[in-house]
């Protein structure tokens, strides 16, 4: 599985499970990607195979569904919440780098349209 950190996530996140050998990367540390709209990012990702990694539920829960109604696909979508990762805390970023290393190593059976909550 490869995965697309959205701005909002540290770029450290993707450093960290980079050098674990998973294929991530950080739009934050993209400037072309950086400036993408939620939908423009979704596009970028799923024509790479990459889910997207967002805190952004609302924004991509709705073009997810508008996708779906229009018979267009995405590559996943991983919705991270801003309580249980606050960059402020201390544990961040450490404690998302681990949970999304659990998902890596156990990625859903779908290839495609799959939503998964941390």
């Amino acid at each position: 599985m490869k995965l697309l950190l959205d701005t909002q996530q540290s770029p450290r996140v993707a450093e960290r499970l980079s050098a674990d050998g998973h294929d991530v990367l950080a739009a934050s540390s993209d400037p072309t990607l950086a400036i993408l709209s939620d939908e423009e990012l979704l596009d970028w990702a799923t024509r790479r195979g990459r889910a997207v990694v967002t805190e952004n539920a609302r924004d991509f829960d709705r073009i997810a569904r508008a996708w779906t109604a229009a018979g267009s696909h995405h590559a996943g979508i991983v919705f991270t919440s801003p309580r249980r990762f606050h960059r402020g805390s201390t544990a961040y970023p450490g404690n998302l780098v681990k949970a999304l290393r659990t998902l890596l190593h156990n990625p859903p059976d779908d290839r495609i349209d799959w939503v998964w909550w941390l």
